[in-house]
């Protein structure tokens, strides 16, 4: 009886721990998402619609502006150049305004 008890809680014990051995398919996953994205494609016809709210406002637009350090003891650039970046931006984003127009 007890050789029979140790056999069966090996085998349950076993069963329940081989699912959790097994990782997720990433094969599976990835040809999921990339036939619902084409699904959206076809939907929309507009490859930006489909990938979100903030693709379709981008569309050819430069992306949102992001400064680099310009203080502290490890300062990528200097006030006076995020200064000039920022205007260049402002430029980029008034023309694309005026050409959406």
């Amino acid at each position: 009886m007890n050789k029979l008890l140790i056999t069966l809680m090996g085998a349950v014990t076993l069963g329940i721990t081989l699912p959790s051995w097994a990782g997720p398919d990433w094969q599976i996953i990835e040809k999921a998402r990339k036939d619902k994205q084409a699904t959206q494609v076809e939907r929309h016809k507009d490859p930006y619609e489909a990938q979100g709210p903030t693709a379709a406002v981008n569309k050819g637009c430069p992306p949102p502006l992001v400064l680099p350090l310009d203080h502290g003891p490890r300062a990528q650039t200097t006030p006076w150049q995020n200064r000039q970046i920022k205007e260049r931006h402002e430029a980029q984003l008034k023309a694309c305004q005026e050409a959406a127009k």
